[in-house]
């Protein structure tokens, strides 16, 4: 994996700033995640811990995570034992992917105590364990009594670190590398991630692509941070402390901010699916429901635009011999036309009998184009909807998503599990706030974008919206007249908060909101608008994570 202990052993040197700090608040973000406010140096740092199967790492952060109403009994436990308390230390083991923090404070009876917090960030056997001076455990999230490794992880058990027959390459010159690898014979990247701890295939595939391994192996380990995400020779997005021969795709200043932008939305997207149910997959068998329900009704429309043939063929077998035997077609003379064609029969039925059925699907089609035409209209709309849903859930948070699956149970998409009513609340907008003091409102789903053109926003501010496709209502409340700053920035998130967020040049239509009108015969999502500008402008999306988010 990307993060492993070569990586961790770099990034722990980041969180040196956090060292004499003070635990000031414990607070959980998910069943196995939580974030620790670390007082130091006159400034609160937020160090994000996850121990979940697919995400588990530690790094700092500056997102916002939504934290529980009801924290669970683990958070309350590590509330009780470790906030207040000193980092005195922090220290990777073995170049492996453990992390311990030596914090130091004073218990309820004012007893000086040392305590270890231990994060193994270990894929699916991750876990957190707070030990006593003696590495007695205290607790952990995960208990298990012959765990991996052959370890214990109970309460009151000692804890131990795993055994290892891997070398720590951290430890070794460039000298002593090249003879361990001579002496292994060490001919393959897997060989030296079997020969070596906390290396990953992100380091030792590189090496084999010059011609001194060893030596390149040393001078990779002590190359410079370049934070970055790449695609792999897997051909998947991956990131690590240095692109090496990989093309890079986004480089990052640290590598906690690599990891922060590179988990949050996967992190958000994990649980998004596991609240709401897996929506997403719901709205993509919607799509494609509609999609094959298009193809059927063109088949259709196809076969009923036969309807002047199937109404001949009826009167021609009027016209017909009665056959004693059945066949399969029958040559008529064509009195319209004034030649002979072949009618197909089926041969279950007679030659009136034949003809009642030509008759019988002439009258069907003749029917049946009517509404053909408006089925596939329907469709069609279907397809539209669920596409701005798609878009909006996969840049959702929590919150946001559960808006949108309230959306679907109240069109009757689908069905909730409980008839408990459900009290309805007022859509929570993210609000920036510029120097001026000027507000940009933007609305990320359809109820938030609803609620802010028709409800919350005056006739005389200003509405942006990308031009011919799906993106965020954005509004600016000022009626007065608008600084190019204001205009500039509003269609700036407009353009980022679309799905024209990767482009350049997005073409962002705005207008007064008295302007806008509701389509009629579509849901309230979709608008229609006169007296339009357009600005072209390239989604920046620095510029907007400086701007002041309003609480």
């Amino acid at each position: 994996m990307s993060f492993d202990g070569i990586f961790l052993s770099r990034l722990i040197k980041e969180f040196n700033i956090l060292k004499t700090g003070r635990i000031s608040k414990v607070i959980e973000s998910g069943d196995t995640d939580f974030i620790l406010t670390i007082r130091a140096n006159r400034q609160n740092y937020n160090l994000m811990m996850s121990f979940s199967s697919d995400f588990s790492r530690i790094h700092l952060t500056n997102k916002e995570y939504n934290a529980p109403a009801n924290p669970k009994s683990f958070t309350m436990f590590l509330r009780k034992h470790i906030e207040g308390y000193f980092v005195e230390d922090i220290n990777i083991y073995h170049s492996d992917r453990i992390v311990y923090f030596t914090l130091t404070g004073y218990n309820e009876m004012q007893d000086f105590k040392r305590k270890y917090l231990i994060c193994e960030v270990m894929g699916r056997y991750s876990n957190m364990i707070l030990a006593d001076q003696d590495f007695k455990i205290i607790e952990a999230i995960k208990h298990d009594g012959v765990g991996e490794y052959n370890r214990t992880i109970l309460p009151n058990a000692i804890y131990e670190f795993p055994e290892t027959n891997k070398l720590n390459p951290l430890n070794y010159t460039c000298d002593e590398l090249i003879n361990i690898a001579e002496e292994r014979r060490l001919s393959n990247p897997k060989e030296y991630m079997n020969a070596f701890n906390g290396v990953s295939l992100n380091l030792s595939y590189p090496i084999f692509n010059v011609e001194m391994h060893s030596k390149a192996f040393y001078e990779y380990l002590h190359i410079d941070n370049k934070p970055c995400t790449f695609i792999n020779f897997k051909g998947k997005l991956d990131f690590y402390y240095h692109p090496f021969n990989n093309e890079v795709i986004d480089s990052y200043n640290t590598l906690s901010e690599l990891l922060d932008e590179f988990y949050y939305k996967a992190d958000i997207q994990a649980k998004v699916k596991l609240k709401t149910n897996d929506l997403l997959t719901f709205i993509n068998r919607q799509i494609n429901k509609n999609k094959k329900k298009i193809e059927k009704l063109h088949q259709d429309k196809e076969d009923a635009n036969r309807l002047d043939e199937y109404r001949i063929y009826g009167e021609l077998l009027l016209s017909a011999p009665n056959l004693k035997e059945k066949k399969k077609e029958i040559k008529v003379f064509n009195y319209y036309d004034n030649e002979n064609i072949i009618v197909p029969l089926d041969i279950k039925y007679s030659i009136i009998e034949n003809s009642n059925r030509y008759f019988k699907k002439y009258q069907k089609s003749k029917t049946s184009l009517l509404h053909i035409d408006e089925q596939i209209k329907i469709a069609e709309n279907e397809i539209e909807y669920f596409d701005v849903l798609k878009y909006q859930l996969e840049a959702a948070n929590i919150n946001e998503a559960m808006e949108i699956q309230e959306e679907l149970i109240e069109g009757k998409y689908i069905f909730k599990k409980d008839n408990k009513p459900r009290k309805k609340q007022k859509p929570k907008l993210l609000t920036y706030s510029l120097d001026n003091g000027t507000l940009i409102s933007v609305g990320k789903n359809n109820i938030q974008n609803e609620y802010l053109t028709h409800k919350l926003a005056k006739g005389n501010e200003m509405w942006f919206h990308i031009k011919d496709g799906a993106g965020s209502h954005v509004v600016i409340h000022n009626e007065g007249e608008l600084t190019e700053e204001e205009i500039r920035t509003a269609a700036n998130l407009a353009a980022y908060y679309s799905t024209m967020s990767e482009s350049s040049s997005v073409a962002v239509d705005y207008t007064k909101i008295r302007n806008i009108k509701k389509i009629p015969g579509k849901r309230n999502c979709f608008v229609t608008y006169t007296h339009q500008k357009t600005i072209y402008i390239d989604p920046d999306k620095d510029y907007i994570n400086e701007l002041k988010v309003k609480k």
